[in-house]
């Protein structure tokens, strides 16, 4: 049998000379990842459903059970040639990252440096999954992670905090260090992720905050996969005579968006559509470029797709084009939220891993 390497790097050489073939679904398939609560019942339950937009139907996904510890939930952290990178969290240190291939029911565990160290998940670090293919040396699927601490020595303005960049490789299956990929970042906290990650062309970006004992400060963070700097963008400016609901990283005509969803004080909800763009000069700023709304109703935002804004309330998925899914009819909770990844049906071998048992399909709690 080809080990795990060899099998890969046959498959990037397929993939870049156009031999390797996809599914030829005909439908275009998302994935959608629900997660929804019931505060009065303390009832907490997370899905996965593969969406078949022309149909407009669901199929649930059972995400693989990777390891033999009681499961406290799951998080998506990307989808990437229909791979997808996932945290599988324990209350001890069995908790794991893994890849997961749903069209083969393939998984590969992502094995820590060093086994006797926690395992670093989100909201503790930023996480995420991407492809290599801007150089033709470095074709491969990595794992990016980025930890903020706090250092030893501080100076006259305070405490000092520094990030720990590490990236892992799936073909070699080694995790490396990157080295002074934070020499233009100043942080005044330590990093905890507190939304869903976006990648536009070679970035990766997260929505995060930034928490000290004096500051709390919600903000972008970057990762540039080509040359491995880490930069921070600000928030739009947000309004004092609203509050924000919720926020969405998508992207948008090829930019990177924000979707935040605002509410008045007579409970009135819209959504604003923010996208970040360097038209001025090259000098990076948000413009907002679309408003939906007023909602009386409970709407959450979903994401972008086809650079239309989507929408949820808890018996289905549109747009200002039409429906995009028909929600499962439950009444397990009240509050709901989702995201959307782009999902290809491929085959690409995760060798040396057994088929795994599959989480039962009422949900985990998700942390």
């Amino acid at each position: 049998m080809k080990s795990f390497q060899s099998a890969f790097n046959s498959f990037i050489q397929k993939l870049f000379s156009g031999c390797f073939l996809f599914s030829t679904k005909p439908n275009p398939i998302l994935i959608l990842d629900r997660f929804y609560y019931n505060n009065s019942n303390n009832i907490y339950a997370h899905h996965l459903f593969l969406l078949d937009v022309k149909t407009k139907l669901l199929k649930e996904l059972h995400v693989p059970k990777v390891t033999h510890s009681n499961i406290m939930g799951f998080k998506i952290i990307g989808s990437c040639h229909g791979l997808l990178c996932i945290a599988h969290y324990s209350l001890h240190q069995n908790s794991t990252l893994f890849i997961w291939n749903p069209a083969t029911k393939q998984t590969r565990t992502i094995i820590e440096q060093q086994q006797e160290s926690l395992l670093l998940l989100p909201p503790d670090c930023l996480i995420g999954f991407y492809f290599n293919n801007h150089n033709e040396k470095s074709h491969d699927f990595y794992v990016v992670r980025l930890h903020s601490f706090e250092e030893t020595k501080s100076d006259s303005l305070g405490k000092i905090y520094s990030i720990r960049a590490e990236k892992y490789s799936l073909s070699d299956g080694l995790w490396r260090e990157i080295k002074g990929c934070d020499q233009n970042l100043i942080l005044k906290g330590n990093l905890f992720w507190t939304e869903n990650c976006v990648t536009v062309e070679e970035t990766l970006f997260w929505v995060a905050i930034e928490v000290s004992e004096k500051v709390s400060h919600e903000m972008i963070i970057s990762f540039n996969s080509c040359n491995n700097v880490i930069s921070k963008i600000e928030m739009p400016f947000s309004s004092k005579d609203c509050a924000e609901v919720y926020k969405k990283l998508a992207v948008y005509k090829d930019s990177l968006s924000l979707v935040i969803c605002s509410e008045s004080k007579n409970m009135e909800q819209w959504l604003d559509l923010w996208v970040l763009s360097d038209e001025y000069e090259g000098v990076e700023c948000w413009n907002k470029v679309q408003t939906i709304g007023m909602f009386s109703r409970l709407e959450r935002p979903v994401g972008v797709w086809k650079n239309e804004i989507l929408m949820a309330t808890n018996k289905m998925i549109h747009g200002v084009g039409g429906i995009v899914a028909l929600l499962p009819e439950d009444d397990i909770g009240d509050e709901f939220s989702y995201n959307i990844l782009n999902y290809e049906e491929s085959f690409i071998p995760l060798d040396y891993v057994e088929e795994s048992d599959y989480i039962e399909s009422e949900g985990f709690l998700l942390i």
